[in-house]
C-alpha cells in the first residue's frame, strides 16, 4: 500500500506541552503543501529514505502502536530537518498506508511527533490540507482548526535546518504569548497579506529571524521586488509569493503550491 502525504510550513506557532502527548501540540498557522511525501509500505525491515537507508524516530513510535514490522520505503521532495515536517508526514503516510483511516493515523503520528520531539502541529495542517489555523493544541481528531483553501503559489529557500527540542528550550516561555498574539491578529484579518506579515513580526520578536543571515537577506531580497516573505518554522528557510529572486541567492529553491486536499491513499 502507498500514501500520499503533503509537506507542511509552519508561519507561527504557541506551543503547548503537557503529560499527555494528545492535548499537546500548538496553537499558530500551517501551510499544507505539493511536494511531499510518498510512503510505500511493504516486505522487507528497514526504512530507505530517497534510497537511503536511514532511522527516523517517528516511525518506531507508529511501529510498535501498529505491530508492524515490514520494510518503509519514503520518497520525499523536500529535505528532511529543515522545517517541512517530513517527520511527521512520514509517520502519518505510514500510518495511512497500513490503515487506510485518516484521523486514526494522523493521531498516531501526530503522538509520535510530540513523543520524539520532531514537531508539535505539522500532522494537523497535513491531515486538514490547505492554510490551517489551528484554534487548539490537541490531536488531529480533536483539534479544533479552519481550513482556508487558497490557491497559492509559493518560492521557497532552504538554506538548513534547526533543532526543534533545542529551540524551544531557548525560546521558553515567550514564545507562547508571542504565537498566541500572532494568533490573534492573523484571525481578525485572515488574508494573504497578513499571513505574511504577522509571520514575519513572530520571527522577528522571538528573534528567530537572527540565527541566519542569510534568511534576512533572503526576506528583504524578496521584499525589495515587491513580493511578501517569511521564515518557516522551525528551519533555515524562506517561503514567500512572488519571490522568484530566491533562484539566484544560493541554497535550495523549490516550488511549491497549497495542498487543499491533505493526506490520501493512493492503492
Amino acid at each position: 500500500m502507498r500514501a500520499f502525504c503533503p509537506a507542511s510550513i509552519t508561519c507561527f506557532f504557541s506551543p503547548v506541552i503537557g503529560d499527555d502527548p494528545r492535548r499537546s501540540g500548538s496553537l499558530g498557522v500551517g501551510i499544507a503543501l505539493k511536494p511531499g511525501v510518498i510512503v510505500e509500505v511493504g516486505s522487507g525491515k528497514g526504512v530507505t529514505f530517497n534510497g537511503r537507508e536511514v532511522e527516523i524516530p517517528t516511525l518506531d513510535v507508529v511501529r510498535e502502536r501498529l505491530g508492524f514490522k515490514g520494510g518503509i520505503r519514503v520518497s520525499a521532495e523536500v529535505p528532511i530537518g529543515c522545517g517541512f515536517g517530513v517527520s511527521g508526514a512520514v509517520a502519518f503516510g505510514t500510518a495511512l498506508a497500513l490503515t487506510g483511516r485518516r484521523f486514526e493515523s494522523a493521531d498516531i503520528a501526530h503522538e509520535a511527533e510530540v513523543i520524539s520531539g520532531t514537531g508539535l502541529g505539522d500532522v494537523t495542517t497535513q491531515c486538514f490540507g490547505g492554510v490551517v489555523v489551528r484554534m487548539s493544541p490537541s490531536s488531529p481528531s480533536t483539534c479544533r482548526v479552519e481550513s482556508l483553501l487558497w490557491n497559492m503559489e509559493l518560492d521557497i529557500a532552504v538554506f538548513g535546518g534547526l533543532k526543534t527540542e533545542e529551540i524551544l528550550r531557548e525560546l521558553g516561555t515567550r514564545v507562547f504569548e508571542i504565537g498566541k498574539t500572532c494568533l490573534k491578529e492573523f484571525t481578525r484579518n485572515p488574508s494573504v497579506e497578513n499571513l505574511f506579515r504577522v509571520s514575519k513580526k513572530f520571527s522577528v520578536e522571538t528573534g528567530l529571524i537572527d540565527v541566519d543571515e542569510r534568511v534576512k537577506d533572503a526576506i528583504e531580497a524578496v521584499e525589495s521586488c515587491g513580493g511578501m516573505a517569511s521564515m518557516v518554522m522551525l528551519g533555515r528557510a524562506v517561503f514567500a509569493v512572488g519571490g522568484d529572486v530566491l533562484r539566484e541567492i544560493g541554497g535550495l529553491y523549490l516550488k511549491a503550491r497549497v495542498d487543499n486536499c491533505g493526506a490520501r491513499v493512493l492503492d
